[in-house]
């Protein structure tokens, strides 16, 4: 038991006093001194427990302050506390005010953007048909200026609609498969008309280390570009301005890339240089006011590259100009990953070039596609290694700017020894003329073509059918006639269908149709054809997919080949290839020409269904690849901007020399099936739905050019490889302008007919 000390004091004073009290009343002599003992010591017993108490008094006085303070601090940061939670409900709040005005913000921006867009794709396209027709002078120059305020109405409208996207980060990026030559040419196309009103120059400076075939987001690629020359341009008046592109590095899934716009305008000092990224920000107010502009541009083309996890930046001179410059990474495409153990098995390669970037973009290139390349700089090199014969080679890559007085020598050297008869030539092309006996036996290709046109001519002589990217013209041997010859025609648009019929049947030739692959695949399960025209593009089962199918077919069952040609408008950069891919072993580009179909059919129907074999097989002719093309000229750029004509009547004769009256039907027919298609596209430009518009442009395309609508297919073309391409940044313009051109093509056909119908009159 614990007992205060006052109280153990207290309780011996007590015990003390009783003893003294008892004492004298116990008999003995010696007791009354005890008793005066006790006395004094219950006296000091009670000295001391007053004293103990005395102090428990103050500990406990001293403990009851401590409660006090302890209670007053404990109030104290509960107030404390509560307060910081009403700061941070207000912080919070407050944040949440700042998020809802910005998303408000945002809102407004992008429905006000929509609403004042929707009116201006009624406004543009209208303008542009007005354009089209007679006008005087000053009415043009009005009409000119109505439209440029028009578009740079429209460019204000994307960029805040962008602006509004990013602040409220729902842009995203959209990752694809694209050619990096064919998005800067058509861009510097588009470009060139407002730098030569000026004036200026335009050029674009590509290095050959560039990987052509990347995967990112075109789009938005092509809209930093487009902001980095609009501007370059404007504030430029004297020189011209430059796009340089290079390789920085790569890793094993990705390439980086260094864009830069130069040019030699008014220059930027360094003060303003920081803040031009900004929102609304341009070098100063008086800029604003001469050249114009909202300022979000950078704002935008920055924003963007960092979602790309990019950096951008510039470097200007007051007075001599300024470059802009970004670095990217973007993906590499299946091609180009190295497998592990590639190396092992690879076929050599001779590569014959002096030009150093060149000889590194191949050999950075060709392992990637399994070749081992062996680099030269002379043809005497090059007959050397030939004669060895300690190599095998696969195949000869010549530079014919290199070698401007050998090639021919070293063609003729490698026909002439039979022991290459294996050997597959290439010769790869700059700005100079090609001598035309190179094109007999070797494949002629531009230095900056696609990489899947040059992996494609690289890999034909191991497949079954090459299928040549560049090749003269083969005619029809006059011994051969393809009368009787039974063919399965699969097409789905009824147009091109009825005028495959007819030249079919022109030439002597049996035909069955299908309108899908599934339809043909039972038709070829059940009928013996010496040949099948299998479209590309259509619903149901495509004719890549049911060539696969009917490969697979055939492997199963034993089955001898049947020849398989494509029939398809397409003629894009590895279209060909696919179609190789896919199994097939010819190509016929729409509109299809007669002496070309009987040509092809020439080649794998004259003697037995059994295609010749692949080393005397003849290519077809040459199919037009536009971003194959190297740089235009001054002269060729004239030539390609001279509109087509409305209306091809060469062509409406010749298919009326073979249908004969029956060609008024298949106006019919074109005109009937083009109405609704035409409005299908005007609703999918609304979306957009870039697959439904490339879809729906590619049919209307081919079926224009069989009744020589050449207009009307030329406006369909560019629709659907922008689509393709994911470059329609104006579908509902350019929609417009296919309705404009069908309306056109619409009265010159009927007045064909017209004309027709007369004449039948008359002779009647």
């Amino acid at each position: 038991m614990n007992t205060p000390a006052g109280g153990r004091w207290a309780l011996g004073a007590t015990l003390l006093a009783v003893a003294a009290a008892a004492l004298p009343w116990l008999p003995g002599p010696a007791l009354p001194p005890l008793a005066a003992a006790a006395a004094i010591g219950a006296a000091l017993c009670a000295l001391l427990s007053l004293r103990a108490a005395r102090g428990q008094a103050r500990a406990a006085d001293e403990q009851a302050r401590r409660a006090r303070d302890a209670e007053r601090e404990l109030q104290r940061l509960r107030q404390e506390q509560q307060r910081h939670n009403q700061l941070e409900q207000q912080l919070l709040q407050a944040k949440q005010d700042a998020e809802a005005a910005m998303l408000a913000k945002g809102e407004f921006l992008a429905t006000m953007s929509h609403e004042i867009r929707t009116p201006l794709n009624g406004i543009i396209p209208m303008l542009e048909m007005v354009a089209q027709g007679p006008l005087a002078t000053e009415q043009r120059q009005m009409l000119d200026t109505a439209s440029e305020s028009a578009h740079a109405l429209f460019r204000i409208v994307d960029d805040i609609l962008d602006y509004s996207k990013l602040e409220a980060q729902r842009l995203e990026l959209e990752i694809t498969t694209f050619n990096l030559r064919e998005l800067l040419d058509s861009m510097l196309q588009l470009m060139r008309r407002s730098a030569e009103h000026k004036g200026l120059g335009i050029t674009l400076h590509l290095d050959p280390a560039v990987r052509l075939a990347v995967r990112g987001d075109p789009v938005r690629l092509r809209q930093v570009l487009s902001n980095l020359l609009v501007n370059a341009i404007k504030f430029t008046e004297h020189g011209g301005v430059q796009v340089h592109v290079r390789r920085l590095g790569e890793t094993p899934v990705q390439h980086r890339l260094r864009f830069e716009v130069r040019d030699t305008g008014i220059g930027i000092d360094s003060a303003r240089q920081e803040r031009l990224f900004n929102a609304f920000t341009q070098a100063d107010a008086s800029t604003t006011r001469l050249y114009g502009g909202t300022g979000l541009g950078l704002a935008i083309c920055k924003r963007i590259i960092d979602l790309m996890n990019g950096s951008i930046g510039l470097s200007s001179v007051p007075g001599q100009g300024s470059t802009f410059w970004f670095e990217i990474p973007l993906l590499k495409v299946v091609g180009d990953l190295r497998q592990p153990g590639q190396a092992h098995g690879q076929r050599p390669l001779l590569l014959v070039t002096r030009e150093p970037r060149l000889r590194q973009r191949l050999q950075l290139l060709l392992p990637n596609w399994g070749f081992q390349p062996r680099a030269v700089e002379t043809v005497q090199e090059a007959l050397d290694l030939l004669r060895d014969g300690a190599t095998r080679w696969h195949g000869v890559i010549g530079d014919l700017e290199s070698l401007p007085h050998g090639a021919t020598a070293l063609q003729r050297a490698i026909q002439r020894d039979n022991n290459r008869d294996g050997v597959q030539l290439v010769w790869l092309h700059g700005e100079g003329p090609v001598p035309v006996e190179l094109y007999a036996g070797a494949t002629v290709l531009p230095r900056q073509c696609p990489d899947d046109e040059l992996r494609a001519a690289l890999a034909s002589t191991t497949s079954s059918a090459p299928i040549a990217a560049t090749a003269l013209p083969v005619e029809p041997a006059a011994s051969w006639s393809p009368t009787g010859v039974r063919v399965l025609l699969v097409e789905d648009n009824p147009v091109n269908l009825l005028v495959a019929q007819k030249l079919l049947a022109a030439i002597g030739c049996q035909s069955d149709a299908a309108a899908n692959g599934e339809l043909a695949l039972e038709k070829m399960r059940g009928n013996a054809y010496a040949a099948v025209l299998m479209d590309c593009q259509m619903p149901v089962l495509d004719g890549y997919g049911a060539t696969r199918r009917w490969r697979e077919h055939e492997a199963a069952t034993s089955a001898p080949r049947l020849p398989i040609i494509a029939m398809t408008a397409n003629a894009m950069a590895g279209d060909r290839q696919r179609c190789l891919d896919a199994g097939m072993d010819d190509y016929l580009s729409k509109p299809i020409v007669r002496d070309n179909l009987q040509a092809c059919l020439q080649r794998w129907c004259q003697s037995s269904a059994t295609p010749p074999p692949a080393s005397v097989v003849p290519a077809p002719a040459p199919i037009p690849v536009q971003a194959a093309a190297p740089a235009p000229t001054e002269e060729n750029a004239n030539a390609q901007a001279a509109a087509p004509p409305i209306l091809d009547r060469e062509i409406l004769d010749e298919l009326r020399e073979i249908a004969g009256s029956e060609t008024a039907t298949i106006i019919d027919v074109f005109l009937d099936d083009s109405t609704p298609l035409v409005r299908r596209l005007q609703e999918a430009a609304v979306a957009p739905d870039l697959e439904q518009l490339r879809e729906l442009a590619h049919s209307l395309k081919s079926a224009s050019a069989n009744v020589g609508a050449l207009a009307l297919s030329a406006a369909a073309r560019r629709v659907e490889l922008a689509a393709r391409t994911g470059v329609l940044d104006r579908p509902a313009v350019m929609v417009a302008l296919i309705i404009a051109e069908f309306a056109r093509a619409r009265l010159a056909l009927v007045g064909y007919q017209a004309e027709m119908r007369a004449g039948a009159g008359a002779r009647g």
